[in-house]
């Protein structure tokens, strides 16, 4: 596998592309990611102008610009999240011994029919985070039948694969939600460990 597609799949990789004149791009790989499989040396890797680069141009075009600030200053992306921002499957599965924590899934209505949810979890659509979690406490706890969280309580959001959740979690903490997680794994990740339809 070539060493640009290999780090461009480790979340939370440092990355960093630098153009000399007349030369080709060269991607310096500063530090792997800690939580996922992937294996890439500390090093410079010089690819030039040969058959494999060619074959892979566009991959190593497209990873070599994606830096750890291109997440458009969302620290909530899975491509830029931190690992205490991530919750967990072992998180998510222990929910119903900590009604205080409040699972939001933000995928469409007709996704989670198809899929289920996650116990415990509300339904608040991408679109309609940043409205709904602005409700009163009253309006909220009438219309999801769970109380509004504080600005300090534990939110967790979820999605089909990371992205949307990624969202959402920018919203809330742009709305001042201090104790935000992103639950990376997301509907993939929890319907494969317990043998659900995704």
């Amino acid at each position: 596998m070539l060493p640009g597609t290999s780090a461009a799949r480790c979340v939370g990789s440092h990355i960093r592309r630098f153009s000399h004149s007349g030369q080709w791009p060269r991607v310096m790989v500063a530090r792997t990611c800690p939580q996922i499989s992937c294996s890439v040396p500390k090093k410079v890797f010089d690819i030039r102008q040969d058959v494999l680069f060619r074959m892979a141009s566009v991959n190593i075009r497209g990873f070599a610009t994606t830096a750890p600030n291109d997440c458009d200053g969302n620290r909530f992306a899975p491509a830029c999240i931190e690992p205490q921002l991530v919750a967990t499957t072992a998180d998510v599965d222990d929910l119903p011994n900590h009604p205080e924590k409040l699972l939001i899934d933000v995928r469409e209505p007709s996704e989670l029919a198809a899929t289920g949810q996650i116990p415990t979890s509300i339904n608040i659509p991408l679109k309609t985070v940043r409205t709904e979690l602005s409700l009163s406490p009253e309006e909220f706890e009438k219309k999801y039948g769970r109380k509004k969280p504080a600005t300090n309580d534990p939110i967790i959001f979820s999605c089909r694969s990371g992205v949307r959740s990624g969202q959402a979690s920018f919203v809330a903490d742009q709305l001042g939600f201090k104790n935000v997680k992103n639950y990376v794994g997301s509907w993939l990740e929890y319907a494969a460990k317990h043998d659900l339809p995704v």
